[in-house]
């Protein structure tokens, strides 16, 4: 007796959208400058402050996000997935209320930022993991695109938020605030990784949870899947000595993935992608579209939302290499052509650079920037996976943290046009990278990957 395919999949779905939740809070935290900048900058009434505090204020959660991926990925390593998600939606509520309750504090913003980005830090990695070890392999390539879904449509709420209330932040930080205590309650429903459990020596927990993730009504339903985790993780329970599990980044199957993300995500900060979450309003003003920049904000984020299902429909077809590759083309096209039209070069009506700025985000979108944060938990073997996807996003939130704090004082300093150009060259070079470098993981067990890395399977980026 099997398990219904259906009741399966429609459990699985529900399970990754409320793990991924906190990435709705994530992307709130990663576009609340949008929100906060105009009345900080005194356009509005409330706190006024300088440029110079205002991008600390906006830069800070990257700062703290990235100091706690490092423990955070060996501590959900040590407590487990489950109460890995439900301590970073926790950090979420706490910073929110914060803010929320102190408008018109520096030191309340700052602390609040700090904390949210505390939970930001965990979340990239957290979810993604969480993800991919309880997902079946039919439904992985699907579900572990859920994370930048959400993280999109966190996105376009606090957009939509700073079009809405352009001169204060307190509404949309009771808002978070509500969500984030959402998650923390229902979160507590979610069973545990059964690969954490097996990893741990309690198997027979990880039976139940895997009854419970594909929805089987006895042991019998679930032991063939259950046998291949545990021939998996045999002879590979993890430990809690730090200088064990970073011992284990030695070996191919660690340190090669290791690698790859983190130069790919180089490429991403590089190629301006980081910027435009961070400061989309002011991103189309310097594209040259300023008298409706809320609103091509506003596009920006509607256009990430559908360019993630896009991406989901595109990898499930195509595999992970080709979108990349085909959007990292695209992206690069489009940013060379909005150069030109910064610098004169080339004349365009306004209509035609809003064109061209949605084109930029709907193919950097499509895979180059999206597909990094969904192969987190994919790559990376078991014993090593909370703590190598925690080094990997401490590296991309610090990478976030320098494109925050040097885009606006190389637009000032040197202009838009030689900007612009360092995106178009970044994203070709990091087009280039996919092409030579990043394997593909569709339809691919785990397992697979990790052989892969070792050097046991055809030395191609196909596996």
């Amino acid at each position: 007796m099997v398990v219904s395919n259906l009741k399966s999949a429609a459990i699985q779905v529900a399970v990754c959208m409320l793990a991924n939740w906190g990435m709705v809070t994530s992307g709130l935290v990663l576009g609340f400058p949008s929100v906060l900048m105009p009345p900080l900058l005194g356009s509005g009434p409330g706190l006024h402050t300088s440029v110079h505090h205002s991008s600390w204020i906006a830069g800070v959660a990257y700062l703290t996000a990235s100091a706690m991926c490092l423990p955070g990925g060996y501590l959900t390593d040590w407590i487990g997935r489950r109460w890995g998600l439900l301590l970073l939606n926790l950090s979420f509520a706490v910073g929110w209320l914060l803010i929320a309750l102190f408008p018109l504090s520096l030191i309340a913003l700052y602390i609040g930022r700090g904390i949210s980005g505390m939970g930001l830090g965990l979340a990239t990695s957290v979810g993604a993991t969480y993800t991919a070890e309880i997902a079946s392999d039919s439904l992985r390539s699907m579900l572990v695109m859920f994370i930048p879904v959400m993280l999109s449509f966190g996105l376009f709420l606090v957009y939509l938020w700073a079009f809405l209330y352009q001169h204060s932040w307190t509404e949309v930080s009771y808002f978070a605030f509500g969500l984030s205590m959402i998650s923390v309650l229902l979160g507590m429903l979610l069973p545990e990784s059964p690969l954490w459990l097996l990893n741990r020596g309690r198997a027979e927990e990880a039976l139940q949870a895997l009854q419970r993730l594909r929805g089987a009504s006895s042991p019998e339903q679930v032991s063939k899947e259950l046998d291949s985790f545990s021939s998996k993780v045999k002879d590979k329970r993890q430990t809690v000595s730090w200088f064990s599990t970073f011992n284990h980044l030695k070996r191919p199957q660690a340190y090669k993935p290791l690698l790859i993300m983190n130069v790919f995500y180089l490429f991403i900060h590089c190629s301006g992608v980081s910027v435009v979450v961070m400061f989309a309003v002011d991103f189309a003003r310097h594209a040259g579209i300023k008298a409706v920049a809320y609103h091509v904000a506003l596009a920006i984020a509607l256009t990430r939302i559908f360019a993630t299902f896009l991406t989901t429909w595109a990898c499930n077809r195509y595999g992970r290499r080709k979108p990349a590759i085909v959007s990292g083309v695209i992206m690069s096209v489009s940013l060379a052509i909005l150069s030109l039209s910064i610098s004169e070069f080339l004349i365009m009506d306004p209509w035609l650079v809003c064109i061209l700025l949605v084109v930029y985000i709907l193919s950097s979108s499509l895979g180059f920037s999206s597909l990094p944060m969904s192969m987190l938990g994919e790559l990376f073997p078991t014993d090593v996976r909370g703590l190598a996807s925690g080094l990997t996003t401490s590296v991309i939130f610090l990478g976030s943290f320098s494109s925050v704090k040097l885009y606006p004082i190389m637009v000032m300093t040197l202009g838009s046009f030689p900007v612009f150009t360092f995106f178009t060259i970044s994203g070709l070079f990091g087009t280039i990278f996919i092409y030579l470098f990043l394997p593909e993981t569709h339809g691919k067990t785990l397992e697979e990957i990790e052989q892969y890395f070792i050097g046991t399977k055809e030395s191609s980026t196909n596996l």
